[in-house]
């Protein structure tokens, strides 16, 4: 269908859509459905013994209730992350065991100070205090080189979770992926806003389309556990996420007869099902942490992608380049501003020996509001 009746397509049922109620969280939470997207099972890498513990509780007794479930697609994701949030811990008790500390050293002229005496006493206890730190950081750093696939976090997974895994053999990929090209030509969530990723672009809508079917199957309301807010998932308010994107709720209920869907982060999972406020709020920090530092990432990463020759690329057409010349496309930062939603590229123009013709600022706006329409603007550097 085209962009001029495309709302026909994403409210097939207006009437329906009129009149729907979504049911409270409050009312449903014994017998809804839980899904978990790969970043929430990523998230106890970074937390404490504590609130594994009381994760894992929960997770029990999801899945002796028959309420919880993994998409196969979000376990593919984990398991292409999982190895870097052991790596990321054992760096950083690496750089602990290298770090050089600075003593004041030997100064003869100050050896008459009672003050210099004292000083260097202490620092010879510090050398000795310093030495055990360093051999207790290298005796962590063997046991956390020694876990495998026994790690704390899988551990907990392998006996909690093992089977509670979704099969999508029953997917019919080549749907999925024409309907990837028609939500993107439409900007219809989700997965659209991952539309110029190299690898990957289908990801959030198979484990959409997971989710869509296994509703169905149960005929169940769903609750999505997520720590991704971009706004292919949620309307936002400022940066922050206000509530799960209509053109979802109505496609689950379209899907399911009437079925209410919603989305929530795993504090707020922990705290429906009335974990101990203690667990909740530190779980909810770790969740601002990894907000914060995918942020960062996304707003300093200045990775260097193979420049693309793609004909087609709409922003090779957009900026008129010959297709001679190939385009590398860096990912700058996202945010959301002015009623738009805005992905920032650098994207650099190359002859095809790679030598750099042109730069550019590209600015790829969505509205966050209805029609949704999509504009670009470029400037050159």
């Amino acid at each position: 269908m085209s962009k001029e009746f495309n709302k026909k397509e994403i409210y097939p049922s207006p009437k329906d859509s009129f009149s729907f109620v979504l049911e409270p969280i409050s009312e449903m939470k014994e017998e809804a459905l839980v899904v978990l997207d790969a970043n929430v099972l990523l998230l106890p890498f970074t937390t404490n013994i504590k609130n594994l513990q009381a994760i894992k509780e929960l997770y029990t007794k999801l899945s002796k209730s028959d309420q919880l479930f993994l998409p196969a697609q979000a376990v593919r994701e984990y398991l292409d992350n999982r190895a870097t949030k052991i790596t990321d811990i054992n760096e950083a008790l690496q750089k602990k065991s290298n770090q050089n500390f600075n003593y004041v050293g030997v100064h003869p002229l100050l050896e008459s100070l009672p003050e210099y005496k004292e000083l260097i006493e202490l620092e010879e206890s510090l050398k000795i205090v310093i030495k055990n730190y360093q051999a207790k950081i290298r005796n962590t750093l063997s046991a956390v080189q020694a876990w495998g696939w026994n790690d704390p976090v899988s551990k907990m997974y392998h006996e909690v979770l093992a089977d509670r895994i979704l099969d999508d053999d029953a997917l019919d990929f080549a749907i999925i992926e024409k309907d990837l090209k028609r939500r993107n030509e439409l900007n219809i969530p989700p997965g659209y806003k991952d539309r110029n990723k190299d690898q990957n672009q289908a990801g959030d809508l198979v484990i959409w389309h997971e989710i869509l079917d296994l509703a169905k199957n149960k005929d169940k309301h769903l609750i999505f556990v997520s720590v991704d807010e971009k706004t292919d998932w949620w309307h936002q308010s400022g940066k922050n996420p206000l509530y799960p994107r209509f053109e979802l709720v109505d496609e689950f209920r379209e899907a399911t007869k009437g079925k209410s869907f919603h989305i929530v982060s795993l504090s707020t999972l922990l705290e429906i099902f009335d974990t101990d406020s203690e667990v909740v709020k530190s779980v909810k920090i770790t969740e601002e942490e990894v907000k914060s530092t995918t942020e960062s990432e996304i707003k300093y990463s200045q990775k260097q992608a193979k420049a693309s020759f793609d004909p087609d690329d709409e922003y090779r057409k957009y900026l008129k380049i010959p297709n001679e010349h190939g385009l590398i496309i860096n990912h700058i930062k996202w945010g959301v501003k002015g009623g738009y939603d805005t992905d920032t590229y650098l994207i650099s123009e190359v002859d095809s020996a790679g030598n750099i013709i042109n730069k550019y600022n590209f600015f790829d706006s969505t509205k966050t509001s209805p029609p949704f329409g999509r504009e670009f603007h470029a400037e050159k550097i």
